[in-house]
């Protein structure tokens, strides 16, 4: 009898400790890992997987922050095969010489960088002016664009057209609107721009990135229409999450640039994307200062 009652004790006890084990696995780091369940299956030869660093700007005109390039190493030893840069790369200037130099510092910082940057415009890139504008064209290309990688489409948009800043609007609306039709042949659509959709911090006024709260509806419903797997956006200086009726809103600012005031989120970090069989994994990796 009495060494039954220990037998059971100790399972007791056993089970409590895995239970606190799972508990705290589960609910230790929150909004670390979006797992989108997707409908359909793919072969294995479809599997892919790709990064996403946002707002690595420095405090000052020059000096990019260290944890920046310890970023760009520990994507090169992952198994990203692609990255995209969601903007703000540079602290930007109205003097078009410093910002010459600015881009200089930041392309000797992703020059190690193994695989194929793609690039999203951020506000601190042009600061509303053209010569600025025209130098990120000259060294980074089409400031939206498309392209495809297996079962996946990506949406690049540029929120920081002089004089249409926070807003899709005219010629690229229309834009948007045909490569979104374009995505139907595909299974997973991904959408990157800089400003967030939904912001974490302002709490009362969720769209104060965008010019109106009707562009920013607007965009959400078109990506609700289309199925947009996730959109992906930088700006704010943290890391946030939510599932907006559906549509999966990603912010990743955490490249380097100084923290916004916000209570969750403030941690240095890039995000992994796993395109793998039934579902996509987005994971967001902390990175620690030295």
């Amino acid at each position: 009898m009495i060494k039954n009652t220990k037998i059971a004790f100790k399972r007791i006890i056993l089970s409590t400790i895995f239970c606190f084990f799972i508990t705290n696995t589960l609910y230790s780091s929150p909004n670390l890992i979006t797992v989108i369940e997707e409908k359909k299956t793919i072969t294995q030869e479809e599997t892919f997987t790709f990064a996403v660093i946002g707002d690595n700007q420095p405090r000052g005109n020059f000096g990019q922050p260290p944890i920046f390039k310890k970023i760009i190493s520990e994507i090169n030893n992952s198994d990203a095969q692609f990255v995209v840069h969601l903007g703000d790369k540079i602290q930007g200037n109205r003097n078009k010489d410093i910002v010459k130099k600015q881009y200089a510092e930041f392309l000797d910082i992703i020059k190690p960088l193994k695989m194929k940057l793609y690039h999203t415009v951020g506000n601190h890139d042009v600061k509303k002016l053209k010569y600025n504008e025209e130098l990120y064209i000259e060294l980074f290309g089409q400031t939206y664009y498309s392209f495809s990688i297996k079962n996946a489409f990506f949406i690049i948009l540029n929120t920081e057209i002089i004089k249409e800043e926070g807003s899709i609007q005219g010629k690229q609306l229309e834009w948007l609107k045909e490569e979104l039709e374009k995505s139907k042949d595909y299974r997973n659509t991904f959408v990157f721009m800089h400003r967030p959709l939904y912001s974490a911090i302002f709490f009362n006024r969720r769209h104060t990135h965008f010019a109106s709260k009707e562009d920013r509806d607007n965009l959400i419903e078109l990506f609700k229409k289309y199925k947009v797997t996730t959109v992906f956006s930088g700006h704010e200086h943290l890391y946030h999450n939510i599932n907006l009726d559906g549509l999966q809103l990603i912010t990743s600012g955490g490249g380097g640039a100084p923290f916004h005031f916000y209570p969750m989120g403030n941690f240095y970090h890039y995000l992994i994307v796993k395109v793998k069989e039934k579902d996509v994994t987005i994971r967001a990796i902390p990175v620690p200062e030295e």
